[in-house]
């Protein structure tokens, strides 16, 4: 019963207090869940031993019952031919034989007994292997599930610490800088095309002047010549 007692020991250990110590839970869990399975399918394999050993018993019993029948023909058939030493000996062979039945039986209630016992035990162990399956599941999804509210928080905590908006007011005040800057050198090159315009209009006036003054002079001339 040590084994059963260790497997018991095993699947009834506080599986938070594995939780607790691992650096992963989930890792940790599926260990311990793997080693209780081990645990169990090795019991189940001395269970089977047990089983097999009941039934060699059986078969034994079974074999020496029909060597009593055996003999105790034999002991009567050479009574029947005048054979008294051979009946003896068929008689003591019997008799052998029904003190070895008795011996075996005594066993196979012994064993019958802790067949019973182990199978009970191992449906015991099995029953708590399935709630530690169980358990470490439901502890494995609720590890995942707070970690990833954990990632969450520490995201929207991020945020909070850096407000986005005042990246992106950064960025506005710096485009409407940009734009007042692109009206500015607008007006300065209309101002400057504005003025050049006045000088030619100035050189224009100037040249139509000289024309009328060149006409002017010719027909003077042509006038002095009548």
């Amino acid at each position: 019963m040590g084994l059963f007692s260790r497997v018991k020991d095993l699947l009834e250990a506080n599986i938070m207090d594995i939780v607790k110590k691992a650096e992963d839970p989930e890792k940790m869990l599926n260990l311990y869940v793997d080693r209780a399975t081990e645990e169990v399918r090795n019991f189940q394999i001395q269970v089977n031993r047990a089983v097999a050993d009941k039934i060699l018993l059986e078969e034994k019993i079974e074999e020496l019952t029909k060597q009593v029948a055996q003999r105790s023909e034999q002991a009567a058939l050479a009574v029947k031919q005048g054979k008294d030493d051979l009946a003896r000996t068929a008689l003591s062979l019997k008799k052998d034989a029904e003190s070895a039945i008795m011996d075996y039986q005594g066993q196979l209630a012994e064993q019958s007994q802790a067949v019973q016992d182990l199978q009970e035990n191992l449906k015991i162990l099995t029953e708590k292997l399935e709630k530690a399956k169980l358990e470490r599941n439901n502890l494995v999804m609720r590890q995942r599930r707070a970690e990833t509210m954990k990632k969450a928080n520490e995201a929207v905590s991020g945020l909070s610490s850096h407000d986005p908006m005042a990246d992106i007011d950064r960025m506005r005040d710096r485009v409407e800088n940009m734009e007042a800057e692109a009206k500015a050198s607008k007006v300065m090159m209309t101002s400057a095309n504005t003025l050049e315009d006045q000088f030619a209009e100035l050189e224009k006036g100037k040249a139509s002047q000289e024309i009328e003054d060149e006409l002017a002079k010719l027909k003077a001339e042509l006038n002095q010549d009548k």
